[in-house]
């Protein structure tokens, strides 16, 4: 019974040690904006880049937007309309759910 008693502690001792390095990293990763906190804290984001052209990386679900360049026009909270450029002055206003960006990029 004593083997399990040590080995119990030797556990309760690493569970302390990695949440506190866990904690630290999401701390890290919430002061340096690199993971937002939800589609609020997006929603809020892209809210102050409105007007600005940024490039937004999607969750792949058939069509692979990866790095779209587009203007923010407006959003709320479970929506954003973007104006994306298509080259050769094309344009195209898209509506994007919040839940489909990965990440947002300034220019």
């Amino acid at each position: 019974m004593e083997t399990l008693e040590v080995f119990g502690f030797f556990a309760f001792i690493m569970v302390i040690f990695l949440w506190s390095k866990v904690s630290r990293l999401e701390r890290l990763l919430r002061e340096n904006g690199i993971r937002p906190v939800g589609a609020k804290d997006l929603a809020r984001r892209l809210a102050g880049m409105m007007g600005l052209t940024v490039t937004l990386t999607l969750y792949s679900d058939g069509w692979d937007r990866n790095g779209l360049v587009c203007q923010v026009l407006d959003t709320d909270e479970e929506w954003v309309l973007v104006l994306a450029d298509e080259g050769k002055k094309k344009e195209r206003e898209m509506l994007l759910r919040l839940d489909s960006i990965k990440s947002v990029k300034g220019a």
